[in-house]
């Protein structure tokens, strides 16, 4: 294996790493922005005088929008698309690596679908190598690529024809004002399986690779 495939599936591991560093950053600049909201809330409600309830309901509806809705929309679901993109790059580098291997005349973008349903075939049917070998990592990638799809083509919003209900009914996801709020416990599970799933697929792809040279 060249230099230049051996320091891909390198960078592999490296974006997993940076990810799982961003995302440790992510849920910090969440809890800061939160007590700078509360801190800011307080400090107005003092400024009041008595009898201005109205003035104090709204500022704290917009303080609980803020912390609710605005900071984990931000933060968090920018994260589902930036975790799918290094799965589905580096399936298709590892594909890649593979269809070289073989000498196979068909790659990867020559199948039709979406990404998972035609790398799995791709995987199986052209260069007959598992993509994934367990069944409930898989569910995680096939969640992530929904919560994924929302984000990428409404911004996060769940009234626009998508499909909400199965959204809804995926622990960890709610619906704040018809935008789609994810907790951190669904980052962290969705990236502890794609992170599974391509250290499994690069380790099972190395073996492949040192005992087809020998």
């Amino acid at each position: 294996m060249s230099f230049s495939f051996d320091f891909r599936l390198i960078e592999v591991a490296m974006e997993l790493a940076t990810l799982e560093e961003h995302l440790d950053m992510i849920e910090r600049q969440i809890a800061s922005g939160a007590r700078e909201a509360q801190d800011s809330f307080h400090a107005q409600v003092k400024a009041l005088e008595p009898e201005d309830e109205g003035e104090r309901q709204l500022l704290r509806h917009e303080r609980d929008y803020h912390i609710e809705v605005v900071l984990p929309r931000v933060f968090r679901n920018p994260f589902l698309v930036s975790l799918f993109s290094v799965y589905e790059t580096s399936v298709t580098e590892v594909a890649r690596l593979l269809q070289e291997r073989q000498g196979k005349g068909i790659a990867l973008d020559d199948i039709r679908g979406g990404f998972l349903k035609r790398a799995k075939k791709y995987y199986r049917d052209v260069l007959q190598f598992d993509l994934s070998r367990d069944n409930e990592r898989w569910k995680h990638l096939v969640m992530l690529l929904h919560l994924r799809n929302v984000v990428a083509h409404t911004n996060g919003r769940l009234d626009v024809g998508n499909d909400r209900e199965k959204l809804l009914q995926i622990e960890g996801v709610g619906d704040k004002q018809d935008f789609m709020v994810v907790s951190e416990s669904v980052l962290r599970e969705k990236f502890a399986a794609v992170q599974a799933e391509l250290e499994d697929l690069v380790a099972r792809y190395k073996e492949w690779d040192t005992a087809n040279q020998a």
